[in-house]
């Protein structure tokens, strides 16, 4: 009997998708930020004084849902 994943299971098996698996390259006007455990868009988004929807503006293709960011992936951040 095989078993087969759901699409949420594979992404728990494979890290997940929500940022970057490595350190991204130098963005104008940001910084690059490793994801904590625990934390949500909205929350870092809160610590750098903007919106979880302009954090999604300037991680187009490394966050694709608001909802769903992994611990230890890189995302950008706007520079303090």
């Amino acid at each position: 009997m095989s078993e087969e994943l759901n699409l949420n299971e594979m992404e728990k098996v494979n890290g997940g998708t929500g940022g970057s698996p490595t350190p991204l390259p130098p963005k104008s006007g940001c910084e690059v930020y490793k994801i904590k455990s625990k934390q949500t868009l909205s929350g870092i988004a809160q610590s750098y004084g903007t919106t979880w929807r302009y954090l999604m503006s300037i991680n187009v293709g490394i966050i694709s849902n608001e909802n769903d960011i992994t611990a230890g992936r890189y995302i950008y951040v706007p520079k303090r």
